[in-house]
């Protein structure tokens, strides 16, 4: 019987790989219905009827996908832990996490442009120049920018906008973000936004200090919008641009409205003790040596991080490849340390 489920995942993948994903999804059916359903395979099964244009089945099959992937982490967690107790100190060899990764129908995948098995290009080699010409030891260190699979190789989506567009679409899914909502996109990343613009957002601006073609020109430290006005925003790796991020924390938290989410999200050094920041330096080649980058004014640590959006009010997730899953991770080009920062405001806030 195992030969047979093999050589069913086999004519599955194979169907699939030659675009036939009508006839991918039923033979992955047919093993469900021999073996039961399992997070990987249901997901399989739920790519394959997006494929074809079930959108509805998928829709409910990646519900399921997550609710299963959900259950089973936590059991793989409890079962690691007993097998490590029994292993104790034994020698065997030790296969890293990341490189345990669950079968998927694509070995690369890019949620904004659908693109599968098209593969990533390196970061410019422009970053890597500058930082060592200016003395940034920190470069390679941040918590995300996978350097070898920084942007799409179809749309040129950056790996942090894809992490983006992949939990987008599992709010949706579940319905946790209707498309209803007031959404705010601040220093609108382009591929992103084509994206958010194409799931069909009733209400979707953008706003920026400088960038030309937003609808809002906005200083992000007074922002001109009313209070609990927005459902969600989007707000990735500009607190580190701005002079006061404490003042920009909290016009960003007063604008949300309560009980709602946003991803809020900077460049995080892994090692790095606490923020360095000096918002009144204007030499570009001491920005770069301190900070990364000639227009930033700080570089953040995670820990210091945390506090000032807490301290502004926010709850605060991390979501990590604990959260994600590693296979995931390796679909969409990840650094394992890849962390996305959700923040939420109270049900119950005085602003």
């Amino acid at each position: 019987m195992s030969a047979e489920i093999e050589q069913l995942k086999a004519s599955a993948y194979s169907e699939f790989g030659a675009g036939n994903y009508k006839r991918a999804a039923e033979l992955l059916l047919q093993v469900e219905s021999v073996i039961g359903s399992y997070d990987a395979l249901s997901n399989d099964i739920a790519v394959a009827q997006f494929k074809h244009g079930d959108f509805e089945s998928a829709i409910n099959r990646f519900r399921e996908a997550s609710e299963l992937q959900a259950n089973t982490s936590r059991l793989i967690l409890d079962n690691l832990v007993e097998v490590m107790k029994e292993r104790g100190a034994a020698k065997a060899p030790v296969i890293p996490p990341e490189q345990v990764i669950a079968r998927h129908l694509s070995q690369t995948y890019c949620p904004l442009c659908n693109a599968v098995n098209q593969g990533f290009r390196a970061l410019p080699d422009f970053y890597r120049k500058h930082a060592e010409d200016n003395g940034f030891k920190y470069f390679g260190q941040g918590e995300m920018t996978a350097h070898d699979s920084y942007t799409c190789a179809s749309c040129g989506a950056s790996d942090r906008e894809r992490l983006y567009a992949y939990w987008l679409s599992a709010l949706l899914c579940r319905g946790e973000l209707s498309r209803d909502a007031s959404v705010m996109h601040f220093a609108p990343e382009p591929g992103l936004s084509r994206w958010l613009k194409q799931i069909g957002f009733a209400d979707y601006q953008t706003a920026d200090f400088a960038m030309q073609g937003v609808d809002h020109r906005v200083d992000l430290m007074d922002l001109p919008f009313d209070a609990n006005s927005l459902d969600f925003f989007v707000c990735s790796h500009v607190l580190e641009h701005v002079q006061d991020d404490a003042k920009a924390l909290s016009e960003l938290f007063r604008v949300l409205r309560p009980g709602c989410s946003a991803l809020l999200m900077v460049p995080i050094i892994c090692d790095l003790d606490e923020i360095d920041e000096d918002p009144a330096e204007e030499r570009e080649a001491e920005r770069w040596r301190r900070f990364g980058q000639g227009d930033h004014v700080r570089l953040y640590n995670r820990a210091g991080y945390v506090s000032r959006v807490q301290n502004a009010g926010f709850r605060l997730q991390l979501l990590d490849v604990g959260y994600f899953g590693a296979a995931v991770y390796q679909s969409l080009g990840l650094k394992k340390e890849s962390v996305l920062y959700v923040v939420t405001k109270p049900e119950k806030s005085d602003q």
